[in-house]
């Protein structure tokens, strides 16, 4: 192998030998800053992940340092869920990191492949993450750039988190922006955007954007750049997960809403606490132990498959199990890998031999031409190849279209889940993995496949092999309700969907599913038969008693009780202060359905006021106005009421009218306080006593004399136009 001898900023490719021990083999991954390589090291003979970055990087001596700062401290970090750092370097003008390689794929390939993930299979990733960054944190590092691309699931579905440290080094590099924002736009926290500290709880912001795009299939935030994206979260929560997807419990709506807050002082303050949420969360949900399967399709495959091919002397096999540098290999408490062979044929052609090549007994010499072939004889020979080339065409055409097209699917019983696959891949078949429920298979255990073994399909047909996730679970109906819907949901999860009875519902459609029996959350066996419970709508609604209520308040009052006023009718009763509720029709105590329009009775009655002691005038202009008759009757003298004012009505204060036929008779006063019009001289007492509306007259003196008497006397009350005689000197 060639040593790295490359100086001109360019990074090494395949081939090339690093620190006189690790050849990289294939890329696996190629990113803006770095590439990632699978690798062997010929000194210990197994393979490793080199993660080689950017060559300006090399140079800055800033970089350098916290670079191997940060890849002694990631080397330290001993839990299962972390990706185990073994060597770092710089060679010419590449940094490299030597990494524990995790055969299997990303994150981002299996959301890729299958989309959102149920709440259990989320659940199964976010808790070794949260192992993870409990040992880191507690340890003084912080990740600041979680993603889908940095965890990595093995094929034994063992979930790690990778690039401890490399995001600090980097934004410390001076080939670096002080001013850039390191980590992914789609996961930064709001202090990695605004440029302030982080801390342990940025992280975990992450992780909350993290889990809900595993739940949802989508992050939170979406914009038409990247900037914009990060800076969205600078003033925007992040939704409950449920709003998209009604899988998600609450408890899970809580986790991921805490972890995300804007704040970091209202987030976890540690992923400890938060894994004991997600454990509790897990506990309520009854969520099923599950293992994380990886990625079919992956670069890391694709990496292996390039090695193979490209592997010294056109070698017949790449075994990639059998040095990997994982779990089995680098710790001892983690997963046994499932090992992985991949053959690859290579049908060398017999070689050709050299010019001037003798034969077995001297040399070869040429034969002479004895007698020349006739026309004839040549077009026979021509006819019986055409003929036999025509015999084994359709020879094979018969047998491909016979029996040669067609496989046979491989029995399986007794195999793991990786030998299986490897068994449907021997016979020409593409295997591909599908969770199966079963009674009896432990989890992630062999079900078997389908087709099922025996069956014979087209060859290069995909096979599924079947991998246990234990006893179903009875589902959640969540928001397609109708019968269609659910029983397909129930097939999905191997249960049998029968038609149960009806309960009322106010939320649910008539006809749609409200419950399941047995309930959502209940773990049965394969083939239940699960009852599926219809609405048969809102329960009916007692129509309540609303009299004497005003108009608004019996409104409210029907429509609290799930009721609508469809009218409002105008009625008299003489009971009943007008604009006060006299009942409904249908009437109080009525069952009805919900949502049901009733008529609101109101009443109309025109109750007679106390208008007594008013002046008359202004009495009837303001009762014609709201609707009575008015009609004066005689006035009469009343000692306490002055004159032009009502004494009393017919009907009296407070009985109530129609006001088809409201009349009010009102009978008005015309008494009269007699004035003191004594030592006035006899003209200005006549003029006075005619302002009070009486009559003077004099009985005996000058008509400009001095009044030394009266008669009614002065305080008497006396009808309007009474007679007043007074007496005057001279």
């Amino acid at each position: 192998m060639d040593s790295m001898t490359t100086h001109d900023g360019q990074l090494p490719g395949p081939g090339t030998v690093l620190d006189g021990r690790y050849r990289l083999d294939a890329v696996i991954a190629r990113g803006g800053m770095s590439i990632v390589h699978l690798a062997t090291d010929e000194r210990l003979d197994r393979h490793v992940a080199v993660k080689l970055l950017d060559p300006a990087l090399a140079g800055d001596r800033a970089f350098v340092d916290r670079f191997t700062l940060e890849a002694r401290s990631a080397a330290r970090l001993s839990d299962p869920g972390i990706v185990q750092v073994f060597d770092q370097g710089v060679e010419g003008d590449t940094a490299f990191l030597v990494m524990e390689l995790v055969p299997g794929g990303t994150l981002r390939e299996l959301l890729d492949e299958r989309g959102p993930m149920p709440p259990y299979a989320a659940a199964a990733v976010l808790r070794p993450l949260l192992g993870a960054l409990r040992e880191a944190h507690s340890a003084g590092l912080v990740h600041r750039d979680i993603k889908p691309e940095n965890v990595l699931i093995s094929t034994t579905g063992a979930v790690k988190l990778a690039d401890f440290g490399l995001v600090r080094a980097v934004a410390e590099s001076r080939a670096t922006s002080r001013s850039v924002v390191m980590g992914t736009a789609a996961y930064l926290s709001p202090e990695q955007i605004s440029g302030t500290d982080t801390d342990g709880r940025s992280d975990l912001y992450s992780l909350g954007v993290l889990a809900y795009e595993m739940l949802t299939g989508e992050p939170p935030f979406n914009g038409d750049n990247s900037i914009a994206v990060a800076y969205r979260r600078l003033d925007t929560d992040v939704p409950a997960p449920s709003d998209q997807s009604d899988s998600v419990a609450e408890d899970l709506d809580h986790l991921i809403l805490r972890a995300t807050r804007r704040s970091r002082e209202d987030r976890y303050p540690d992923a400890a606490e938060m894994l004991d949420d997600l454990d509790r969360a897990a506990e309520i949900g009854r969520f099923p132990t599950y293992v994380v399967p990886a990625p079919q399709q992956s670069s890391w495959s694709r990496a292996r498959a390039a090695a193979a091919r490209s592997a010294p002397d056109g070698a017949a096999e790449f075994d990639a199990a059998d040095r990997e540098s994982g779990e089995a290999l680098g710790r001892g408490d983690g997963p046994v890998p499932t090992r992985v062979h991949t053959r690859v044929g290579l049908d060398a052609a017999p070689p050709t031999p050299p010019a001037g090549a003798h034969h077995a007994r001297g040399e070869v010499e040429p034969v002479p031409d004895r007698s020349p072939v006739r026309p004839r004889r040549r077009l026979g020979l021509l006819w019986l190849i055409v003929v036999l080339a025509l015999a084994i065409v359709l020879a094979v055409a018969g047998w491909w279209l016979g029996s040669g097209r067609f496989v046979t699917v491989p029995a399986v019983q007794g195999m793991s889940v990786g030998q299986a696959t490897d068994a449907v891949n021997a016979v020409g078949l593409s295997a591909t993995t599908r969770d199966a429920f079963s009674n009896d298979v432990p989890r992630a255990g062999l079900v078997g496949t389908d087709p099922e073994a025996g069956a014979r399909v087209p060859r290069g047909d995909p096979v599924a092999v079947l991998v246990s996730v234990g006893r179903p679970v009875v589902p959640e109906v969540g928001a397609g309700r109708d019968v269609d819907t659910v029983s397909a949901l129930l097939r999905e999860n191997s249960l049998e969907p029968v038609r149960g009875g009806t309960e009322h519902s106010d939320s649910v459609p008539v006809g749609q599913v409200v419950a399941l029996e047995p309930r959502s959350g209940t773990t049965v066996d394969v083939g239940t038969r699960v009852s599926m419970v219809t609405s048969s709508g809102p329960a009916p609604v007692s129509v309540p008693d609303v009299a004497g209520l005003e108009e608004d308040q019996a409104r409210a009052a029907l429509e609290g009780s799930g009721l609508s006023v469809s009218e409002v009718r105008r009625v008299y009763d003489d009971e009943v202060d007008g604009g006060l509720a006299v009942g409904t029709d249908p009437d109080v105590g009525t069952d009805v359905a919900r949502g049901d329009g009733v008529t609101l009775l109101i009443s109309n009655a025109l109750t007679v006021p106390d208008i007594r002691d008013v002046p008359v005038d202004e009495a009837t202009d303001v009762l014609t106005r709201a609707g009575f008759t008015i009609v004066r009757q005689a006035p009469v003298t009343d000692r306490r009421i002055a004159d032009g004012r009502v004494v009393s009505t017919d009907p009296p204060a407070g009985r109530r009218l129609d006001p088809a036929n409201a009349v009010l008779r009102i009978v008005p006063s015309n008494a009269v306080t007699v004035p003191v019009v004594l030592g006035s001289r006899a003209s200005d007492a006549r003029q006075t006593l005619r302002e009070a509306g009486l009559e003077p007259t004099i009985d005996s003196g000058s008509p400009s004399g001095i009044v030394y008497g009266q008669n009614p006397l002065p305080g008497r009350v006396v009808a309007r136009g009474s007679e007043v005689e007074i007496d005057a000197l001279g």
